[in-house]
């Protein structure tokens, strides 16, 4: 998916809400239904993994012990595997996460996962979608579309440039941190959003060497430096108080994450 640059004129003025605050045309009802469409749009372009059914049953399982501790607990979540080995994750609009195949393979416990899915509960909570859509609506000049409530083709154009896929460093910074706080909230350890990073940062240095780079996701891609969102974790969490082996927070699931590696199907590159 390619990145969409817009006018500059319209970009700070959406781009800069937060966490809590309103949306300026798009309603949390119509960000719903955008949503429902953009789901069954978007597995065209990247199909739902069809094995074995305990790989989808753990992450929904996850996200859901995530999702009723975001800021938006009440939204109907929708947690999807997807059958790419790019080592990815994203949200769209509307509570839809999706967790690649790629990724699976590449974690090496549930916290690690489990953090990936919070920083993604965190742009729905956020509504990052939301704004990336509205800005696209404006700079465009189809409002009226979004009140008609004909959305077909502006959810299929929005899908072939990435908007709603891809956010600001701002809006990433602000997914890590949710990320961090929901996971704690569930009792997960979020250090393994540490770990995953760290690991995530091994796989860059070698990639002009081993190709790796072509199965980390665009979508991390545009995310700040590896490095920053490292010690911005590290920084939150020592000022939360968290540490590695806190005695009260999970590395994992009712189901072991071992169980889920174990049938994975086979792959030429894992972890």
């Amino acid at each position: 998916m390619r990145r969409f640059l817009i006018g500059l004129l319209v970009l700070p003025v959406l781009s800069c809400a937060g966490l809590g605050q309103e949306s300026y045309i798009i309603s949390d009802e119509q960000e719903i239904e955008m949503g429902q469409q953009y789901h069954v749009e978007l597995l065209k372009e990247m199909p739902e993994y069809q094995g074995d059914a305990r790989i989808g049953e753990y992450i929904k399982a996850m996200g859901a012990e995530i999702a009723a501790q975001s800021d938006r607990p009440t939204l109907a979540y929708t947690f999807t595997v997807v059958a790419s080995e790019e080592i990815n994750a994203f949200a769209v609009m509307g509570g839809y996460v999706y967790v690649t195949m790629g990724l699976l393979r590449h974690a090496s416990s549930g916290a690690e996962i489990a953090t990936i899915i919070a920083h993604e509960v965190g742009h729905v909570s956020a509504r990052h979608g939301v704004r990336s859509m509205e800005i696209y609506v404006l700079a465009q000049g189809l409002s009226e579309l979004v009140s008609s409530g004909q959305w077909g083709e502006l959810i299929s154009a929005t899908i072939q440039t990435g908007t709603g896929l891809v956010f600001s460093q701002d809006q990433e910074r602000e997914a890590d941190s949710l990320g961090v706080k929901y996971a704690f909230k569930s009792q997960y350890n979020p250090w393994g959003m540490v770990d995953f990073f760290t690991y995530l940062q091994t796989l860059e240095s070698s990639s002009t060497s081993t190709g790796i780079d072509a199965t980390l996701g665009e979508l991390f891609s545009t995310h700040p430096p590896t490095t920053e969102r490292i010690t911005n974790a590290q920084t939150e969490l020592a000022e939360m108080g968290v540490s590695r082996d806190t005695s009260t927070l999970r590395w994992d699931s009712a189901t072991p994450f071992s169980e889920i590696a174990a049938i994975l199907p086979v792959a030429t590159t894992s972890r």
